[in-house]
């Protein structure tokens, strides 16, 4: 780490919460981040106290200080940004060149060519964690690295060690498709859980107790498939080829206020093709708990398939 980062001045451009976390931790390791930036004067009156840098308005006043820039703007400000910092130059100097990280997975390194084009160099490093304000949320976690210069791929992945990250290279066409399974892992369990409560409120059940044991048993859930992988931790009535008790739940589900079916039924159905196809299941099972969910319109080449607009 001493040998690729050690030397560096980072600045940080978007000092909010992600700028201010990364910037923080890359001062803990003894890193030296001079020059912040954020859009709005009360994200600069909170990054001058939580980083002890100048922070500035302008992007441009950072990447004239620093030798490699960390954009941690939010997506729709990114393509802006990108190319304010690749068409700026400073009137009194010769063209800065600069390693330029993006810390999203918006728009991949494609997103990034203006800064090639201006002769600088870019990596994207994008931790996958849900940012709030504790320093420590990026410990432990998964970082997403592209680039197409050895050096830069080199460079992120010390970056991602030093702010105890774990870091694996991704292919710059799969950006788009590692975004959506992050919106997943962060906010699908979250649905499912607004779902479950919504059903065990109408149940009857105390919200709390709810919670607390309907959390229990998706924590378990997780933790069997982060271990054995998510067929072996496949279980329930699905798993038994029950497709009359699938059919009940669906029916209750129905009749319900929650309004949870359009979600309970691809569920099922993902569940149920999961099964099949790694043989957890027959084939006999398998259409019979399809059928307890989905209708004739839903058979694709003889086969049962949930399609987009169904529900």
């Amino acid at each position: 780490m001493e040998l690729e980062l050690g030397p560096l001045r980072f600045g940080i451009v978007g000092a909010g919460r992600l700028g201010c976390v990364v910037g923080r931790a890359l001062q803990r390791q003894g890193l030296e981040v001079v020059h912040a930036s954020s859009a709005s004067a009360e994200g600069r009156e909170r990054a001058s106290k939580l980083l002890e840098v100048p922070v500035h308005e302008d992007p441009v006043a950072v990447t004239q200080q620093v030798d490699c820039v960390l954009l941690c703007v939010p997506d729709h400000a990114m393509a802006e940004v990108v190319a304010r910092v690749a068409t700026q130059r400073p009137d009194d100097a010769s063209p800065i060149r600069l390693r330029v990280v993006s810390m999203s997975a918006f728009g991949g390194l494609a997103l990034l060519d203006p800064l090639v084009d201006a002769g600088h160099e870019v990596a994207v490093l994008h931790p996958m964690a849900s940012i709030n304000d504790d320093d420590a949320v990026l410990s432990g976690a998964g970082a997403a690295v592209g680039s197409a210069n050895d050096a830069m791929r080199t460079m992120a992945h010390a970056l991602a060690h030093a702010l105890e990250l774990h870091p694996f290279d991704l292919a710059d066409e799969a950006w788009a498709l590692h975004a959506a399974a992050c919106t997943f892992a962060a906010n699908g369990a979250t649905a499912l859980m607004s779902a479950i409560e919504d059903l065990a409120a109408e149940a009857g059940e105390h919200p709390e107790m709810a919670r607390a044991a309907y959390g229990q048993l998706a924590m378990v859930a997780i933790d069997r498939a982060m271990r054995l992988g998510t067929v072996p931790a496949l279980a329930g009535p699905i798993l038994r080829g029950d497709a009359g008790a699938v059919a009940a739940q669906l029916t209750a589900v129905r009749g319900s206020a929650s309004q949870t079916d359009a979600l309970f039924i691809p569920i099922v159905a993902t569940i149920a093709n999961r099964a099949f196809t790694s043989g957890r299941i027959g084939m006999d099972a398998h259409r019979e708990v399809l059928e307890a969910v989905l209708d004739p319109t839903q058979f694709e080449d003889g086969e049962f398939r949930y399609r987009k607009g169904d529900d």
